[in-house]
């Protein structure tokens, strides 16, 4: 379109230099769909870390929830479901952890804490996530982000 065929009041804005507004517009919002992207992509590798950790938590609940105290069972002193074994659900946690090869699957991964109180057992687990973009962001999250699981399951053995 010829400068001839645009309204006048066009032709003196176009005149003043104002052409360059459009590339300072496309470049903060470039620069705000990179940000939204960096915190979709950190959220969703947290979410999806956390939740496999959780899935692992369960499955070593599970397994503990079948390690009855022999000792009190044989001493008589079980009540209506078999008494959990502190020392054997620690064990069965351990050897689910190692059976699934949690430590090459998680980063820093530890088992936090395995306690029963004689009918349910709990597991906690702990891992660190590394963001892919952390450091655009923060350095204080530069080692990775801590995550913890907990998971219980109640033994449904009777006697």
């Amino acid at each position: 379109m010829s400068a001839r065929l645009l309204p006048a009041r066009l032709r003196a804005v176009t005149a003043r230099g104002e052409e360059g507004q459009l590339l300072l517009l496309v470049l903060v919002y470039t620069v705000i769909a990179g940000l939204l992207v960096t915190v979709v992509v950190n959220l969703s590798r947290a979410y999806l870390a956390r939740r496999a950790l959780l899935a692992a938590a369960d499955g070593a609940a599970l397994a503990a929830a079948n390690q009855p105290d022999l000792d009190r069972i044989y001493a008589g002193a079980a009540g209506p479901v078999l008494p959990l074994s502190e020392t054997g659900a620690t064990a069965a946690v351990r050897r689910y952890a190692s059976d699934a090869e949690l430590a090459a699957r998680f980063d820093g991964f530890r088992v936090v804490d395995v306690s029963t109180d004689g009918e349910t057992v709990a597991v906690t687990f702990g891992a660190v996530v590394r963001m892919p973009f952390a450091n655009l962001l923060t350095s204080r999250v530069g080692v990775g982000y801590p995550l913890d699981a907990t998971a219980r399951a109640r033994s449904r053995l009777g006697p």
